[in-house]
């Protein structure tokens, strides 16, 4: 499918970096390889503020400079403001707000508010941004600092007795477990948002694993700045750091090597889930991380080179297993025995699978478990120590784009959160079914099932035990096993 290259938009909020060297802001800016950067105004510090300023090439915005500021890029135009005011207030009024042809607003002055007696959720600014959205001929997307980059929703106005759409996304850091996850928001001319997370501790020397905020300054003062340095070292090198014993030397040259280089490390002879078959690879969208549909179901056949999928494009609860019944039947006429591989998939798209099955096509329950065979790449690789990847993240997309399968416009244009929660929305709200593209959601599915079989490829392809022979010192260039390194 077809679409305009978007805007990378990188969000950065300052504390999420007070860790970081300028050689890990360094890297964290040529990661992402942004179109535009917006710092927020929350927790700003000038000293992280001017460090990515000297590092990026593109524009870096912060209200703190300049009270509105509009950039335009292949086409979209986004304004940031430093208030409301400029959005559908007195200033916007005067003359001095924003142009009434931008795509997206960023202002940190949006969000929202709970009544604790009630409970009721408001929008702050929900006047000022109705004002707009009614004067202008499109639909602009609002987008704010104030809000976690998983916030998603599309309130509504009335102005004039006219109803309007706000959508609104959040782009501050995700809190998880650890590190907040700093966002990068793919804009497209159409209003489509995808989100991608990082890790902000996932930059420079943090990147490599075992390496903290305790042993990277130790690294760095041991000459060793940068990964592609580290690979170059030696074990016993990396030994002779103090708090670097074998097991950890071992651990970080592992992953030196596999960032460093884009490749996968092989640390055992172990085969690679059904090597024996010709396998199929697959994905599940849903509503929710426990499912009450499973409206999207993609498959992809590498030795056809032929991707197929089951779609629900009229999503009930009435009918939540349509397209499972759709897939399985499908699956029962082609194939008498198979093995379909997943990315996490014994924590999800099997689990939730095997669910739906027994709900909604309980007569191919036993088809299913006698002659489909489920294998999960991620747990093989990761969780079983077969390999090390060289993704910032193990999330199947990190490790395909590192693996140089990066995903076309079309596809960078959804995140799966993102379309639960649309799906959600439309599951309460059947009018809202003009919320979903659904070829871009086919798009973006058929994308992971993609980049699956080519992270699948590139680990069955990699030598166990191998990496970049030839460095003076070391003890064994060449390794054979897990124990070798």
């Amino acid at each position: 499918m077809a679409s305009d290259p978007g805007v990378r938009l990188l969000t950065i909020r300052c504390d999420a970096l007070a860790d970081a060297s300028t050689n890990a802001i360094a890297d964290l800016i040529d990661y992402f390889d942004a179109d535009l950067i917006y710092i927020i105004e929350e927790k700003l510090d000038m000293r992280t503020a001017s460090t990515v300023e000297r590092t990026a090439s593109c524009p870096v915005i912060y209200t703190r400079r300049s009270a509105v500021c509009t950039e335009t890029i292949d086409d979209i135009t986004v304004s940031i403001v430093s208030s409301l005011d400029f959005v559908g207030g007195a200033s916007s009024a005067s003359g001095h707000g924003i142009p009434d042809g931008a795509d997206y607003v960023i202002c940190d002055e949006i969000q929202t508010s709970a009544d604790s007696v009630t409970m009721d959720v408001s929008l702050d600014g929900l006047e000022h941004l109705a004002r707009f959205q009614h004067r202008t001929d499109r639909e602009a997307t609002f987008l704010t600092g104030a809000m976690e980059a998983s916030y998603d929703f599309v309130w509504k106005a009335d102005v004039d007795d006219e109803s309007v759409r706000l959508p609104v996304r959040g782009l501050a850091p995700t809190r998880r477990q650890g590190a907040p996850e700093l966002a990068c928001v793919s804009l497209d001319s159409d209003g489509r948002i995808g989100v991608s997370t990082t890790p902000a501790d996932k930059f420079g020397l943090r990147a490599l694993s075992g390496v903290g905020k305790g042993t990277a300054p130790k690294l760095a003062q041991n000459g060793y700045e940068t990964r592609d340095d580290v690979a170059a070292a030696t074990e016993r090198e990396l030994r002779e750091i103090r708090g670097i014993g074998e097991s950890k030397a071992q651990s970080i040259r592992q992953s030196a090597h596999a960032l460093s280089e884009g490749s996968v490390i092989r640390l055992t002879n172990e085969s690679v889930p059904a090597a024996e078959y010709s396998p199929l690879f697959i994905d599940i969208e849903t509503d929710s991380l426990n499912p009450s549909i499973i409206w999207l179901i993609g498959v992809y056949d590498p030795e056809a080179d032929e991707y197929v999928d089951f779609i629900d494009r009229e999503p009930s609860q009435d009918n939540p297993g349509k397209a499972t019944r759709e897939f399985v039947t499908w699956l029962a006429s082609e194939y008498d025995r198979t093995s379909l591989i997943a990315w996490n998939g014994h924590d999800f798209d099997f689990k939730h699978l095997r669910r739906f099955i027994r709900g909604y096509a309980p007569e191919y329950a036993d088809y299913w478990s006698d002659s489909v065979f489920e294998y999960d790449l991620l747990d093989w690789a990761v969780r079983k120590d077969n390999a090390v990847l060289p993704g910032r993240t193990n999330r199947v997309e990190d490790v395909a784009e590192a693996l140089g399968h990066g995903r076309d416009a079309a596809a960078a244009a959804f995140d799966g959160k993102s379309l639960a929660k649309t799906i959600q929305r439309l599951l309460r709200s059947p009018e809202r079914a003009r919320d979903v593209d659904w070829e871009a959601a086919r798009a973006y599915c058929e994308a992971d099932v993609r980049e699956l079989a080519a992270v699948y490829e590139a680990i069955a392809e990699a030598t166990p035990g191998q990496m970049r022979a030839g460095v003076p010192g070391d003890e064994n260039t060449t390794q054979t096993g897990l124990m070798d390194f």
